[in-house]
Parts: structure tokens; C-alpha cells; sequence
């Protein structure tokens, strides 16, 4: 497996997958394809990664974040406030 099939195979990046899509379809006007929404998701993985993203302080950022997502919250629900 490559590493490009086994990151698209990831759990976490699957669902990032999903919400790009339905993010980028309503922005757009049409629907979104699979593989579309997959680049989308790939290229910003990639430049956070790159930008030092995996490395503190920026991953302990990402981690208080994720953290305050409750069981009902959603993104929407995050940019309210």
C-alpha cells in the first residue's frame, strides 16, 4: 500500500473527506466529487504538515481544538461563537 492509499484509507481522513465535500458542493453550487473532495483534503493535510502543523505549537492547538468538540457539536455549531 502506498503511503497516499493508506492516508486515504484513515478513519479521520475519510471523514474529513465527507464534510469537504458537502462544504465545497454548497460553496460551489454543484456536487462535489469523491476524488475532488479527496485533493481538497490532501493538499491542506499536506501544507498544515509541511507548515510544522505536526510539530508544537500548532499540534497542540489542533488538539485543544478536536477537544472541545462535544457529542452534539458540529463545525457549524464552533464558528457561532
Amino acid at each position: 500500500m502506498t503511503r497516499l492509499a493508506d492516508l486515504q484509507s484513515d478513519p479521520a481522513f475519510r471523514q474529513a473527506v465527507l464534510a469537504v465535500r458537502g462544504a465545497s458542493s454548497t460553496l460551489s453550487g454543484r456536487e462535489v466529487t469523491e476524488a475532488e473532495a479527496q485533493f481538497l483534503v490532501g493538499i491542506a493535510l499536506a501544507t498544515f504538515a509541511n507548515a510544522g502543523g505536526l510539530d508544537e505549537p500548532s499540534l497542540g492547538h489542533l488538539a485543544r481544538f478536536s477537544g472541545k468538540l462535544g457529542p452534539n457539536e458540529t463545525v457549524d455549531s464552533l464558528t457561532k461563537h
